[in-house]
């Protein structure tokens, strides 16, 4: 989760920054990020984050919101 958060470079809101260890690996954590894109353009993200089911590797799914339809594309398209 810190990596998603160092590498959009927003802010976790709402307290949801952390996971307790009881429920790390059980169900998805959804992660509320917020920002500001070059230009002064607000972002929103709502991620969810959980291990798979190998526990390998995990899988994340990212909804964008932002007042520009371009920066909430480049925001979701740059973690591959």
């Amino acid at each position: 989760m810190a990596a998603v958060i160092d590498f959009l470079g927003m802010q976790a809101v709402d307290g949801t920054g952390t996971v307790a260890a009881s429920d790390e690996q059980k169900k998805p954590h959804t992660l509320h990020l917020a920002g500001v894109f070059v230009g002064n353009v607000p972002v929103l993200v709502r991620a969810q984050i959980q291990m798979d089911e190998s526990g390998a590797g995990v899988v994340l799914k990212m909804a964008v919101r932002s007042q520009d339809r371009d920066v909430s594309q480049i925001v979701a398209e740059c973690i591959r």
